[in-house]
């Protein structure tokens, strides 16, 4: 079972991620966002790690795609050409494509194939806040302060590309 849960997560996932990339609008293609990330937290859960499930869903998935959605609303950017049309019908179909493959291949391969699973025992707290939080604080502390200032700097490089194409009223 968690090998179907894991491939139909996987075929989400993808789906999600072509038809956002594919998508016209930019507000379609963040809702198709939000559907890849709950494949990903599919993953995760198939993956027995449901703390980091929760968190896909919670943080990605609920709080960033909604500041995506704000963003995009509010700045009213420009249209692009062909976005008023109606969609062509096709495109869903050709996103779907990949999950559909993956679920008939994975189907036929739990028909077939013996139970596949985990090969070795998982430690004591895997997946759970304790530990991932002991993780990050203690044995990855460096990595994790080093994507904060990463993330600081882009921040504040994206603020400063964006004031400096407005139209200052003194100029």
């Amino acid at each position: 079972m968690e090998t179907f849960l894991f491939f139909f997560g996987g075929a989400v996932l993808l789906s999600g991620g072509i038809a956002a990339v594919a998508s016209r609008s930019a507000v379609n293609a963040a809702c198709w966002l939000v559907f890849a990330f709950l494949g990903a937290a599919g993953l995760f859960a198939a993956l027995h790690a449901p703390f980091l499930a929760v968190l896909q869903v919670l943080v990605y998935a609920g709080a960033v795609m909604v500041l995506f959605l704000f963003v995009i609303m509010m700045l009213e950017g420009p249209v692009m050409q062909g976005e008023s049309r109606r969609p062509r019908l096709w495109l869903p179909l050709l996103a779907m494509a990949p999950a559909v493959v993956i679920a008939v291949v994975a189907s036929r391969a739990l028909r077939t194939a013996a139970p596949v699973g985990f090969d070795t025992v998982l430690p004591d707290g895997f997946g759970q806040p304790l530990r991932v939080s002991w993780l990050l604080l203690q044995d990855y502390v460096f990595a994790f302060q080093m994507i904060a200032i990463l993330l600081l700097v882009a921040m504040v490089g994206a603020l400063a590309l964006g004031r400096s194409e407005r139209k200052r009223p003194w100029q």
